[in-house]
Formats: structure tokens, C-alpha cells, sequence
């Protein structure tokens, strides 16, 4: 994905495929996703995670915003138009405080 994009120091891409047998389980992504992002961002070299969901997954689009992704171009991939989006560590961070205990 890197040669379809400009990309900085930092980036790191996350891909999360989600294939339940009939139905998702309630709030099984709202749970997921923050929690493997926070487990990147324990890097403190990773300063902004990378998506490319396909254009036409309306669900994922609506979890990137609620999450605070900010959406750029659609590119081309071998296997789908998708939608570029990028969520900086000091967004999350602000977002998702971490929890203290």
C-alpha cells in the first residue's frame, strides 16, 4: 500500500477482517478496534495508523469516523477501490484516554 500513498515516518497500516458465522456480536468492533490500535501505539515510534477499507463497506467507514479516522483519497488496489484513512496518535490519544489503575 505504501507506493499509493505519501508516506511519513511513523505510519503503520492495520488491516481487521471481521468474519462472524451469521451476525456480529454487539459492540464486538467498537471493543476491538481501539484496543489493537492502543496495542500499536505502545510503539512510541508508530505515530499515525493507516486503513484501506474497501469504499463499499459502509460499516467500516461509519467505525473510522466514529473512531476519529480522517478519510483522504480513494486509491486503487489489486483487489478493490478503497477508501485511504488515517488516525494520528494525539487524536486517538485525546479520544481514548488512558484508562488509570
Amino acid at each position: 500500500m505504501g507506493e499509493r500513498y505519501a508516506v511519513q515516518v511513523g505510519d503503520m497500516g492495520l488491516h481487521l477482517l471481521l468474519n462472524p458465522p451469521r451476525r456480529y456480536l454487539r459492540g464486538l468492533t467498537t471493543a476491538v478496534g481501539p484496543a489493537l490500535v492502543r496495542f500499536l501505539l505502545q510503539d512510541p515510534a508508530i505515530r499515525r495508523i493507516v486503513v484501506e477499507p474497501d469504499v463499499r463497506n459502509e460499516a467500516a467507514l461509519r467505525r473510522l469516523r466514529i473512531e476519529g479516522f480522517t478519510f483522504a483519497a480513494e486509491i486503487d488496489m489489486p483487489d478493490k477501490r478503497a477508501q485511504l484513512a488515517f488516525l494520528t496518535r494525539a487524536r486517538f490519544e485525546a479520544d481514548h484516554p488512558t484508562p488509570v489503575g
